[in-house]
């Protein structure tokens, strides 16, 4: 088997739903000397995207925020392996990422998985799987192994849907379509998002329930066709 292959077979034991390899050639904030990237999802269980819209949709919640561990495990792996077949290796954990001020990672784990082969970056700023839409997590390794890239995705496959958009309550999503080209902060308004998950999180503390927004995630049609 080749390098790809093994890595892959290694990180899909240790868990991991989907697995793609990116060139970062051009990839902004990319450190010096990392050629690949190692894009890797872990799913949502149907249960969990199923409660995002009940009362108690603590379910997803924990779910959504446990996966961070089982990314964290799983790219932790990749990167040993990579370091002892002799190649720079980082493992971009939770414990590492580098979190601009309007909560975004420096390196954008989205555009990696565009340029592995995973998916587009939909109307939500998502990355949008064609199995299970963006009922997904995604985390990153960065090294120098000459790793076999895939196509990259370079436009949006949204098309006419604004099931996103018009379920936004705080008006985050402008409806525009993704392609390379596009400058993120045109798609969407993470200053709106994050001032709408702060009223939750208050409403979290005051034991009034929290209601975990994800409403993007819940109603595009992808994740709706996963959950059936």
């Amino acid at each position: 088997m080749s390098l790809s292959k093994d890595l892959e077979s290694l990180l899909k034991s240790e868990g991991a739903t989907g697995v793609g390899f990116a060139n970062l050639k051009g990839l902004k904030n990319t450190p010096q000397g990392y050629i690949s990237g190692v894009s890797i999802f872990v799913k949502l269980s149907k249960d969990a995207i199923k409660s995002i819209n009940t009362k108690n949709n603590t379910l997803y919640q924990e779910e959504y925020k446990g996966l961070d561990e089982k990314l964290d495990k799983i790219t932790l792996k990749g990167e040993e392996y990579l370091k002892s077949k002799g190649y720079k290796s980082e493992a971009l954990t939770s414990d590492k990422l580098l979190i601009t001020e309007d909560n975004t990672s420096q390196i954008s784990f989205e555009e990696v998985a565009t340029r592995a082969g995973l998916g587009w970056i939909g109307k939500s700023c998502l990355l949008i799987n064609q199995d299970y839409g963006p009922a997904i997590k995604l985390i990153t390794i960065l090294t120098n192994a000459p790793l076999t890239h895939a196509k990259p995705v370079k436009a949006s496959l949204c098309g006419m849907c604004t099931e996103c958009r018009d379920s936004c309550k705080p008006g985050a999503i402008n409806g525009i379509l993704w392609n390379t080209n596009t400058n993120p902060d045109t798609l969407f308004n993470h200053k709106k998002c994050l001032k709408h998950l702060k009223k939750l999180s208050k409403k979290q503390s005051q034991d009034e329930g929290f209601e975990l927004c994800s409403q993007c995630v819940y109603v595009c049609p992808k994740t709706q066709n996963y959950i059936k």
